[in-house]
């Protein structure tokens, strides 16, 4: 009977052992540089003029849609926030370290860049 119940939980837990990804297995702190590291690699991007459309994400094809969604996502928020730069601040672009420890302090408080 014990096995029976034990065999239960195991194949509730599947589910949920099935989609973890290596962003649900960071630390607060570590996903937060990993958030830092993408954004910065975007503001590189669009201090070259590259449209966000332009910026192409080679895929190793083992991502899970939360890692897809989040890099997107990343992305899109570097893009609108150097943009917002740039409009309120055109005479002086902030460097990229400025722009990672930012986006980093943002992240560890949990609001957006």
């Amino acid at each position: 009977m014990h096995r029976l119940y034990r065999l239960a939980a195991l194949l509730l837990l599947l589910p949920a052992l099935a989609s973890a990804d290596r962003l649900t297995k960071m630390t607060a702190p570590e996903l937060c540089i990993y958030k830092a590291r993408l954004a910065v690699a975007a503001y590189f991007y669009f201090l070259q003029g590259k449209p966000r459309s332009d910026v192409a994400i080679h895929w190793h094809g083992d991502e899970t849609e939360n890692e897809i969604e989040f890099i997107g996502r990343t992305l899109d928020e570097a893009y609108a926030t150097a943009e917002a730069d740039k409009r309120d601040h055109p005479e002086q672009p902030v460097s990229e370290q400025v722009f990672g420890d930012r986006t980093f302090q943002a992240c560890i408080a949990g609001e957006h860049i």
